[in-house]
């Protein structure tokens, strides 16, 4: 079973978590725009747009059919959040409608485009530009261990140690 990692990115966000996790996994990675047709397993990463995936995410994941699929995003919302709820909801769905099975998601906060709030509607609240300012702190180190966490009990995979030169240790999943 090939398992690899197809992400959408527009600030750097969601690219930075990928790449993270291709690394700490040894998946390959590729851009939606360059995603391979042979994977029986993903890991989906996007970036949001009003509740849901982006559009490139979203037009590659209604192509899917009967995959096993893990997905990961990226928000200015609050990862616990009614609007992250809402999100994996939206998500699950369209995976659901190719008959892929939903293993499981993570999302964490990651910086707002300028572009984006600036054309913003929503009203400038102390609370929004406090949640903004915190996202735009995001994704750190703590998310990239949580979203690697996140896939190995989704996946449920056996990790196996594999010696390196140096004296770090790399986990390495069955591809």
């Amino acid at each position: 079973m090939h398992t690899c990692i197809v992400y959408s990115s527009r600030t750097g966000n969601t690219r930075a978590v990928g790449n993270y996790l291709a690394g700490r996994l040894g998946l390959p990675i590729f851009s939606v725009e360059n995603a391979p047709a042979d994977c029986d397993r993903l890991i989906l990463g996007f970036w949001t747009w009003r509740g849901g995936p982006d559009a490139a995410m979203r037009a590659f994941m209604e192509t899917l059919r009967q995959k096993s699929v893990f997905f990961f995003g990226t928000m200015a919302a609050f990862p616990d959040s009614d609007h992250a709820a809402r999100c994996a909801l939206r998500v699950e769905s369209i995976l659901e409608s190719g008959d892929c099975r939903v293993l499981g998601h993570f999302f964490c906060q990651g910086k707002l485009d300028p572009r984006v709030q600036a054309k913003s509607t929503h009203p400038r609240t102390p609370e929004r530009m406090a949640r903004l300012a915190e996202a735009a702190r995001h994704p750190n180190a703590q998310d990239f261990s949580l979203a690697e966490e996140a896939v190995r009990r989704a996946f449920s995979l056996d990790i196996s140690r594999e010696p390196e030169k140096t004296a770090s240790v790399f986990w390495k999943i069955s591809a």
